[in-house]
């Protein structure tokens, strides 16, 4: 049995020539983009503005909205299509070298940039045909609200590339998607997209309401679909690193509330177009590690759920009622749907043993999702229709979308977290070799062992709890997981032969239904870099440990508490910002124009 190679990646932050070298690309971009600033500031001719102009004239729209919103979205897909590449590079292959040793980080870098970009060149543009509620900035200048929304989302997501080496130095390395610096970049990534339904509305302002916008604020609501499902794509993948639930609660809310938008503004048929836009984009992400003969992230249609949206929208018109019944039914009979879809679709399907808790959790993320949705749908329609804005107080405005926020905060504050198992938990394992393998396409070179294992679980009661039980192995050339197959009295045994040599991390996984995350470790080599020690596979008792620190062994043990503490208030501060400006751009922007034309005097 080999162990580890001799020459680990780096388990701690970037060196210091890839740092520079990343600045220097930021600079490339960034450099070019300040001058053209500039000149538009100084009202001179530049590139950007000639090609703004000539797509002002092809869709009718002010020339600070078609351009930049084009620039936002591909530079979101560009950075979408990295996430989807890099997430089965390190399900499979482990860390990295290093940033710049990843292929897949320079779309996604490109992309947050371009993101950014996207909303200086709006704001830089609106120096003619600015509706009157524009954000006053100095005394003769007023930009879009949604170029400010789509520079702040992408400052998150950029924000996220620095905070995530000095997250490697302090913590060490988090192989997971749902790492708090890969969430701010991902994050940073996919809310652009309520930038660019900002934007437009505020476009329809000048241009009215046409065909070319209708079309696009229901391609935006199926690209705001289209990124919120990118966080679920370790379920996707089945190799979920939280609970069960979470993904119950994230598909519930993330579907009603684009669909909740799209039907409300485009009329029959616009839920549909969201799962449309959904299907094709993905298509698109798994293009590449497809290609290269990665683990494809399978998804979910939410096909179930733009229908009863759609049904819903028979009987009652757009607004709060028809955000939280359609919440209602998409988590019951969504989730149902979804739950039978999952037994035939998913790597790890939701068990019917939890069906209850599955309606539960989807009900109260979906009516939040659909009181999200109905209050976006309404601020939009204000936005694009000042003159019609009747006076109403806060409250009536207000109160039912900020009761959704509070709910969905609540909803996935409580499903999120996952559990550490109880002392005294282990797994009883006896292996016999397998004469086969699984098929394998990257191979580390070192000489193959693979077993079989008998697993006897004490105690046997939390197995019977269990909402997936899976022998478990990955970042060996390749990724494996598949349920234990029961025996009996506790007892259970592989499905499929386990890896036990080279880079291969291998071991019995459990979830159970009151979200404890644990597994019982059966192999994996010595990590030098991440001051890890071998894992031997031998016969014997395994005790259950907390599941992330087996999948995430680069994590630093001695770190502090109140570092981790810190650290984790800073990155949450900063989503609650990003959300605080996002409800208060919409908001100020759909104020009667009395009233926003005296507070913005």
């Amino acid at each position: 049995m080999t162990l580890a190679h001799a020459d680990t990646p780096p388990a701690g932050g970037a060196p210091v020539l890839q740092i520079l070298v990343a600045l220097g690309m930021f600079a490339a971009v960034f450099i070019p983009l300040a001058v053209f600033v500039v000149r538009e500031a100084k009202g001179r001719e530049t590139a950007l503005g000639r090609l703004a102009d000539f797509s002002a004239r092809i869709t009718g729209l002010p020339r600070w909205a078609p351009l930049p919103m084009a620039v936002a979205f591909a530079s979101g897909m560009s950075a979408l299509i990295g996430v989807y590449w890099d997430v089965p590079i390190h399900m499979e292959l482990g860390r990295d070298e290093g940033p710049l040793a990843n292929p897949s980080h320079y779309p996604i870098y490109f992309g947050l940039v371009g993101i950014f970009a996207s909303g200086i060149i709006s704001a830089a543009l609106s120096v003619r045909d600015m509706p009157p509620g524009g954000l006053k900035i100095g005394p003769n200048l007023r930009i879009p609200r949604g170029s400010v929304l789509m520079m702040a989302t992408g400052s998150v997501g950029l924000m996220g590339f620095p905070l995530d080496d000095l997250w490697h130095r302090l913590f060490g390395q988090d192989v997971t998607e749902w790492g708090p610096t890969h969430v701010l970049m991902i994050c940073g990534g996919i809310i652009v997209v309520i930038g660019i339904q900002l934007l437009l509305a505020e476009a329809r302002q000048i241009t009215g309401d046409t065909k070319i916008t209708r079309w696009l604020g229901v391609i935006a609501a199926g690209a705001w679909l289209m990124g919120t499902s990118a966080m679920l794509m370790e379920f996707d993948l089945g190799v979920p690193q939280f609970p069960m639930l979470a993904h119950v609660g994230l598909v519930a809310l993330t579907t009603t509330w684009p669909m909740v938008v799209a039907r409300a503004g485009f009329g029959p048929g616009g839920a549909l177009i969201t799962v449309a836009v959904l299907i094709v984009s993905r298509l698109v992400f798994v293009a590449v590690p497809f290609a290269q003969d990665f683990h494809v992230a399978v998804l979910l249609p939410c096909i179930a759920e733009a229908i009863i949206i759609e049904v819903v929208a028979l009987f009652l018109r757009p607004g709060h009622a028809f955000g939280a019944v359609s919440g209602l039914a998409v988590g019951t009979l969504g989730m149902l749907a979804e739950t039978g879809l999952s037994q035939w679709i998913m790597p790890d399907p939701w068990p019917t043993s939890m069906l209850v808790d599955t309606l539960v959790v989807g009900v109260l993320a979906g009516v939040a999702g659909g009181l999200i949705g109905a209050w976006q749908h309404q601020r939009i329609t204000e936005i694009a229709h000042p003159q019609a804005v009747r006076p109403q107080g806060f409250r009536r405005r207000h109160a039912l979308g900020l009761v959704g926020a509070l709910g969905a905060t609540a909803v996935l504050g409580f499903v999120v977290p996952p559990q550490d198992p109880e002392p005294g938990w282990t797994a009883d394992i006896q292996l016999t070799e397998s004469a086969t393998g699984l098929h394998v396409e990257r191979p580390d070179g070192a000489p193959e062992r693979w077993v079989n294992a008998t697993v006897k679980i004490t105690p046997a009661e939390i197995a019977e709890d269990a909402v997936w039980l899976n022998g478990f192995s990955w970042q060996g050339g390749g990724f494996n997981s598949a349920p234990l197959i029961p025996l009996g009295d506790g007892a259970y045994r592989t499905s499929e032969p386990l890896p036990v040599f080279g880079n291969w991390k291998s071991g019995i996984r459990l979830h159970t239904s009151d979200r404890v995350l644990t597994m019982a470790p059966v192999y994996a080599p010595a990590d030098p870099a991440a001051n890890a020690p071998a894992i031997a596979a031998v016969d014997g008792p395994h005790p259950f440990i907390a599941e992330i620190d087996f999948l995430q062994r680069e994590r630093k043990a001695d770190t502090p508490a109140v570092l981790w503490s810190i650290a984790y208030l800073f990155v949450g501060g900063v989503f609650a910002l990003a959300w605080a400006l996002f409800a208060w751009l919409y908001a100020s922007a759909a104020q009667p124009v009395r009233e926003r034309s005296s507070a913005t005097a």
